[in-house]
């Protein structure tokens, strides 16, 4: 079942091969050209391995969703779990100025001690005379014309003095009085009783009484989309989706746990939509002043059931895994980057790059192989008809976001012809996907000709390198592109330096206008690959649309997990989970065991890995196998049915 073989040992060199563009992947010229029914490993650049001869084992990713546990970790490096689904810290707000200052007027409770105390607090403020003025002015009751229920002081006030009678009128008489300044004179007016008290606009957000205006909370999908929970959260709470925030989407087909915040959102709320959520959980709530944006996370923590393991026992692969835990593994991005359908990502985000957005519409809505019947039959009403409103019911809408939005735009401006405002209604994440997505594509390429071409002994001359640090040093670092590694000046290797660095330091970019490249034959891989596509890297900052100048950035092309573990399992139930989730945890669920006799074989891995990185391609290192989600459906399939 092995991939590939081929595995070069360090340092040596392997012969160069053809690259590949997307074109040899999907026909560019037609979108229903005929396609594999997924993408494969080869497709997407990915062909190389650093650990020397091993041939692999037979096992599956993902038989279940519960086999795949993802735990995002926080900036500060602690795991983030879902632990209770009612509990918040929601400690009283700090308050302001203001409200320290009117704490400390202490208004009476009762109505004539307050209007009794107000003008024992205006006497200093305006004299006796003047404040008895007042009073009697405010004692009246008949009715009376607005000109005769006001009264003009006649002098005029500092600033002070005009701030002191507000926080008496406005505290100890709302109801009795309007204060006003007209030319410099404060004029009161005299409420009727039928008048309402005034309201403060400025006092509206207070009503708001928690300690920051976001709601942090732990979420907990279950086979979802990250974006698809909060859409059910926003249609359930009847908001607008974009005032959750998250730090990273994670993967679909799994468990996984993250943090998330909501504006001004209480956890009440919250709590009430959790109960409603389909595959998701919501817990742990508290209160920040910040939003949790993209690329603020340290990392993720993986848990993975490799099912029916063949080829390999706990002694023939301890060598193999102590490899993994001490050299790492390539870092490519995995798959899941491209998507799972016979129409990859980075084939639309070519089309965005060329702003030929009547291809990017049509790759995004045309007939894919593969796909569940109901999605399938949508698309072909839109091949044959056109007909937006026609495919739009017909189209689930928890199963194609990008689809909906698009196929909306059509329907609401009665026209199918301005396709660039149609791809803008797609959510910005998932629009900035499909150009991350060709950039990914790239680098995947140029890793693999870095590898073929040098090896993986160390740094060699034109390298470009940073210097690597454990990945949780670098939980604050940003970059343009959150998704990347943080954008720092690379140094370049020389004859004279290359010794102070190793093969973990080197890195390679995402292609861009804002970057360097490398400089030997592996710069080549951008220039050609792209040209392919009619594309090219300084090209990429001319662009119509700021969104898309893609600036680049740099990434490791090595990588090690941290805190590695294994363990080996013995089960005879697929049905059954081998591991525990943490709404399992809280519900009272014990931690699957191994059944001494059991007759299947599974291999439990536990390990951290910064952001970004893919543990896929860590299980590809270890198994030589394909890791193509379609690639892994077939296995999973055909276990099945032998059973």
């Amino acid at each position: 079942m092995a991939a590939s073989d081929q595995v070069h040992a360090e340092g040596e060199q392997g012969p160069a091969k053809r690259l590949k563009s997307e074109s040899a992947v999907t026909d560019a010229a037609s979108p229903q050209a005929q396609t594999p029914t997924y993408l494969r490993e080869i497709d997407a650049g990915i062909t190389e391995f650093i650990t020397p001869g091993w041939s692999g084992f037979d096992a599956i990713i993902k038989h279940r969703y519960s086999d795949f546990f993802v735990n995002e970790i926080d900036p500060h490096g602690n795991v983030v779990h879902l632990t209770s689904y009612t509990d918040a810290i929601d400690p009283e707000p700090p308050k302001t100025e203001a409200e320290i200052e009117i704490d400390a007027l202490n208004v009476p409770g009762d109505a004539q001690a307050a209007f009794d105390e107000a003008f024992v607090r205006l006497e200093p403020i305006l004299g006796a005379s003047d404040a008895a003025r007042i009073k009697s002015h405010l004692e009246v009751t008949e009715e009376q014309t607005l000109e005769q229920r006001s009264l003009v002081l006649g002098r005029e006030l500092d600033k002070d003095q005009r701030k002191g009678v507000y926080m008496v009128t406005n505290n100890f008489l709302p109801t009795r009085v309007t204060c006003e300044t007209v030319d410099g004179q404060l004029r009161f007016i005299r409420r009727l009783p039928k008048d309402k008290a005034p309201s403060d606009k400025r006092g509206q957000r207070s009503k708001w009484a928690h300690a920051g205006d976001y709601c942090h909370f732990v979420m907990q999908k279950e086979n979802q989309d990250s974006m698809d929970i909060l859409q059910q959260i926003a249609r359930t709470l009847k908001c607008n989706a974009r005032v959750f925030g998250m730090a990273g989407t994670k993967d679909k087909r799994g468990i996984t746990v993250q943090k998330c915040s909501a504006f001004r959102i209480a956890h009440d709320r919250l709590i009430w939509a959790s109960r409603k959520l389909r595959g998701g959980r919501l817990g742990n709530f508290s209160y920040g002043e910040k939003e949790i944006k993209l690329g603020e996370l340290g990392g993720n923590q993986f848990t993975i059931i490799l099912r029916h393991v063949q080829g390999a026992n706990a002694v023939s692969l301890e060598p193999v895994l102590l490899g993994i835990r001490n050299t790492g593994f390539i870092n490519y991005f995995g798959m899941q980057r491209f998507g799972t359908q016979s129409i990859s990502s980075h084939t639309i985000g070519i089309s965005v790059l060329k702003s030929d957005w009547r291809r990017v519409i049509d790759l995004i809505l045309c007939p894919r192989i593969g796909e569940r019947d109901d999605v399938a039959k949508a698309r072909n009403v839109w091949d044959t008809t056109r007909d937006p409103k026609a495919t739009l019911e017909l189209l689930p809408r928890r199963a194609a976001l990008a689809e909906h939005s698009v196929l909306q735009h059509f329907v609401k401006s009665g026209s199918t012809n301005n396709c660039s405002a149609a791809f803008a209604c797609i959510p910005r994440n998932l629009r900035l996907m499909y150009v991350h997505a060709y950039q990914s594509f790239i680098w995947n390429h140029a890793v693999s000709e870095r590898i073929r071409v040098f090896g993986t002994k160390g740094a060699v001359p034109g390298d470009l390198v940073i210097v690597a640090s454990d990945f949780s040093d670098n939980a604050h670092a940003k970059s343009k592109a959150p998704e990347e590694e943080t954008r720092v000046v690379p140094v370049l290797v020389t004859e004279e330096n290359a010794s102070d660095y190793s093969i973990y330091d080197v890195v390679l970019p995402l292609p861009g206008w804002d970057v360097r490249y490398p400089e030997h034959q592996v710069k080549n891989v951008y220039e050609e690959l792209m040209a392919k596509d009619g594309l090219s890297p300084s090209g990429l900052a001319k662009h119509p649309l700021k969104e898309y100048r893609l600036a680049g950035a740099y990434r490791h092309f090595l990588i090690k997990p941290r805190d590695f573990m294994y363990e080996w399992m013995r089960y005879n139930d697929d049905a059954l989970p081998l591991a525990r989730s943490d709404s399992d945890a809280i519900e009272g669920k014990h931690d699957p065991e191994s059944i001494e006799f059991g007759q299947n074989v599974a291999l439990k891995l536990k390990f951290d890995l910064p952001p970004s990185a893919y543990a896929t391609m860590l299980l590809r290192e270890l198994m030589r196998t394909e890791t193509a989600a379609g690639y892994q459906t077939q296995l999973s399939n055909n276990t099945e049915s032998k059973e």
